[in-house]
C-alpha cells in the first residue's frame, strides 16, 4: 500500500507542473484544480487503507504472540512461514532434526548372527552371542541386537542466557531392538535366578540398569571461551577415550573393550563407565583439551546381619555402613596434524560389580556378608526375590589412546590398566547401590586378597575404501595377574589353578577366577553406507579365555560371524 501512496503522489506531481505551466486561461485552471482533487480523495483513500491494513496486521501479530505464549500451534500459513527460515538441511532430511535449539536423535540397529557358543536372547540383556559368556554352551543362530551400535533415542539442546554464556542439556535412553524394553543388565541377571545354567538366557553386569534415561542425564552450562560444565548422569571420561579410539567406533559385535565395560569404559567394574550424581567439565583450547568429572557418594551402605557366628556378639545391633561410593577422573588430550593422542586416570571408591544370578540356596534366603576381615556372616530366611549378590572394590587406573590419519587410513591403538583392592569402607546387606538401585542379598568385601592388575592392549585401523564403504579391523588383548590368597604357594596355587573349569552337571566353578591369564579377540567387518543415516555391516569375530579370565566358562573359545542393518536420525 505504500507504493500504491507514494505512486499516487507522484503522479498528482507530474500532472500538476505541466498544467500550471501550460494553463492560459481560467478554464483550464478549474479543470487542474479538480483533477487535483480527486488525486487527493484518492490519496485520503489509500491512506486510510494503509491504517486500516497496519491495524490488521498488528492484530494478527499479537494473535500470534498469544499462540506461541500459550503453547497453541501456529496457522499452516504461519508454520509454512516459519519453516521457510529453518535451516535447508533440516527441511531437506540431510541435517540433524534441530528446532529453535532441541535436537531430536537416535539409532536402532539390529541383524542375524551365528555364534558356536551362545543362550538365548534376553528381553532386558542388550548384546548379542557375538563375544563369548560365561555359561554358554550351546550353538546360536538368531537375531543378534546392537551389533554396530547401542539403540537409542534422546533429546539434547542449548540456548543463550547470557552474552556468551548458554544453558545445555542432554536426556537419552538406551533400548533393545529386540524386544522394545529399556536395557537392562541387573534386571537380565534377575530373570535368571535360581535356575540351573543349562536354562539360563544372555546375562551379565552392565552399567544400565533400566532406568528411565540409563544413558545419560545432565544440565549445565557452556561458554566458547570456559568450557562446558554439567551436572547429572554422564558417561565417564574412560568412556568417552573409548568410543574415540576404539577402531570399531564401539561395535558390541566386532569389539570385546566395548562389548564389555570392564576393561576400559568402567575402569575395571563395568557398572562404573557411567555415573550418577556426578559433576562433568571439559574445555578445549585450541589443539589441545581438558577434562574432570567428580562423583558424589549417594546410596546407602546396608548392614551386616547378625548370625551366631558373627562380627558382634549375639544380641548387640546390626553394624550398618556409610556409602563413600565417590568417584573422580581428569583427562588432557591433543590434536596435531593427523595425530590425536588422549589419557585419562581415575579412581571409584565402592564399586558394585554382580557375577551370576542368585543360586537356589541365595534365592530361598540364605544371605552372606564377607568382611574385609573377620568372620563370614550368614543368615537364611531372608526374602531375596528381586536382589543380586554383588562383589566390592576400590578401583584406580587410567588408559590412553592414540589415533594417526593417512590418507584413507585410520590407525588406532590404546592401553587401560586396572587396579583393583578390597574396599576401605565395605558395603553391607540391602546396599541399593547397584546401578538402576537394585539392592544386594548377598555382599563380598574381600574378593581381593592381593591387588589385581589388568592390562588392555588394542590396535586397529579403518580403512575408507571408497566413500560409502569402511574395511574396519582390529585385535584386542587383556591379561591379569594371580592376585588370590594362595599366591606365593606353589601348591596351593596348583589346586586353585590347575584343574578343570567348571562343573558340567552343577555349572559351579572350579578354577579360581583369582588365578592369572589373558584373553585375545580379533575380528573384521565391513560397513556399507547407502546413505548418510543407513548403513549396513557384516563380519567376523574371534575370540579365546585362559587362566582366571575363563573362570566359570563351559567354553574358552569363540566364533561368531554377524551381518546387521543400523538407522540413524
Amino acid at each position: 500500500m505504500k507504493n500504491e501512496l507514494m505512486a499516487a503522489v507522484a503522479v498528482l506531481a507530474v500532472v500538476s507542473a505541466p498544467g500550471l505551466a501550460h494553463a492560459e486561461s481560467a478554464q483550464d485552471i478549474a479543470a487542474l484544480k479538480a483533477e487535483t482533487a480527486v488525486l487527493q480523495k484518492q490519496n485520503a483513500e489509500l491512506e486510510q487503507r494503509l491504517k486500516n491494513l497496519e491495524h490488521k496486521q498488528g492484530e494478527q501479530q499479537q494473535q500470534v504472540s498469544r499462540q506461541k505464549d500459550s503453547g497453541a500451534g501456529s496457522s499452516p500459513q504461519s508454520f509454512v512461514a516459519d519453516a521457510a527460515k529453518a535451516p535447508k538441511d533440516l527441511l531437506t532430511g540431510d541435517g540433524p532434526i534441530t528446532w529453535n535449539g532441541i535436537t531430536v536423535f537416535g539409532a536402532i540397529d539390529a541383524g542375524l548372527g551365528y555364534a558356536a557358543h551362545g543362550l538365548p536372547l534376553n528381553s532386558k540383556y542388550y548384546y548379542g552371542n557375538e563375544m563369548l559368556t560365561p555359561k554358554a554352551h550351546n550353538g546360536y543362530f538368531g537375531i543378534t541386537p546392537n551389533g554396530m551400535q547401542l539403540s537409542n533415542i534422546g533429546v539434547k539442546g542449548t540456548t543463550e542466557l547470557l552474552p556468551g554464556l548458554n544453558g545445555v542439556f542432554w536426556a537419552s535412553t538406551l533400548f533393545n531392538p529386540q524386544s522394545g524394553e529399556l536395557q537392562s543388565a541387573p534386571g537380565a541377571i534377575i530373570a535368571n535366578q535360581g535356575l540351573n545354567y543349562r536354562s539360563y538366557s544372555l546375562n551379565l553386569d552392565g552399567a544400565r540398569g533400566g532406568q528411565a534415561f540409563n544413558d545419560q542425564l545432565y544440565v549445565g552450562f557452556s561458554t566458547k571461551t570456559y568450557g562446558q560444565l554439567t551436572f547429572g548422569r554422564h558417561r565417564s571420561l574412560a568412556s568417552d577415550l573409548l568410543s574415540a579410539y576404539d577402531a570399531t567406533g564401539g561395535s558390541s559385535a566386532f569389539s570385546i573393550i566395548s562389548s564389555s565395560g570392564t576393561y576400559v569404559s568402567g575402569q575395571g567394574v563395568t557398572e562404573t563407565g557411567r555415573w550418577d550424581n556426578s559433576l562433568k567439565y571439559r574445555v578445549e583450547y585450541a589443539f589441545a583439551r581438558f577434562a574432570a568429572m567428580y562423583k558424589f557418594a549417594d546410596g546407602s551402605g546396608g548392614c551386616n546381619y547378625l548370625a551366631t557366628t558373627g562380627l558382634k556378639p549375639v544380641g548387640t545391633p546390626q553394624q550398618c555402613f556409610a556409602s563413600h561410593n565417590d568417584a573422580g577422573q581428569v583427562g588432557a588430550g591433543f590434536d596435531y596434524a593427523a595425530f590425536s593422542l588422549d589419557g585419562m586416570l581415575g579412581y571409584f571408591h565402592q564399586a558394585t560389580y554382580i557375577g551370576s544370578p542368585l543360586t537356589a540356596a541365595q534365592l530361598g534366603g540364605t544371605d552372606t556378608f564377607v568382611p574385609t576381615v573377620g568372620a563370614t556372616v550368614t543368615t537364611t530366611g531372608n526374602p531375596n526375590s528381586g536382589t543380586l549378590a554383588g562383589t566390592v572394590s576400590d578401583m584406580t587406573g587410567g588408559a590412553l589412546g592414540v589415533k594417526y590419519t593417512w590418507n584413507q587410513w585410520k590407525l588406532f591403538a590404546g592401553w587401560s590398566h586396572t587396579i583393583a583392592h578390597n574396599p576401605q569402607d565395605p558395603l553391607g546387606i540391602g546396599a541399593p547401590n547397584d546401578q538402576g538401585g537394585f539392592a544386594m542379598s548377598s555382599v563380598n568385601n574381600a574378593s581381593f586378597p592381593h591387588a589385581r592388575l589388568q592390562d588392555t592392549f588394542w590396535v586397529g585401523f579403518r580403512y575408507a575404501y571408497n566413500e560409502k564403504t569402511d574395511v574396519v579391523a582390529t585385535y584386542q588383548r587383556v591379561n591379569q595377574n594371580a592376585y588370590g590368597s594362595f599366591v606365593g604357594n606353589a601348591a596351593a596355587t596348583a589346586a586353585a589353578c590347575d584343574v578343570a573349569r567348571i562343573n558340567l552337571t552343577t555349572g559351579a566353578s572350579i578354577r579360581s577366577n583369582a588365578c592369572s591369564g589373558h584373553l585375545d579377540q580379533g575380528s573384521i567387518f565391513v560397513d556399507y553406507h547407502f546413505t548418510k543415516r543407513f548403513d549396513v555391516y557384516g563380519g567376523m569375530n574371534i575370540e579365546s579365555v585362559n587362566g582366571g579370565l575363563a573362570s566359570g566358562y563351559v567354553y574358552t573359545a569363540q566364533f561368531s560371524p554377524t551381518v546387521g542393518a543400523r538407522f540413524r536420525f
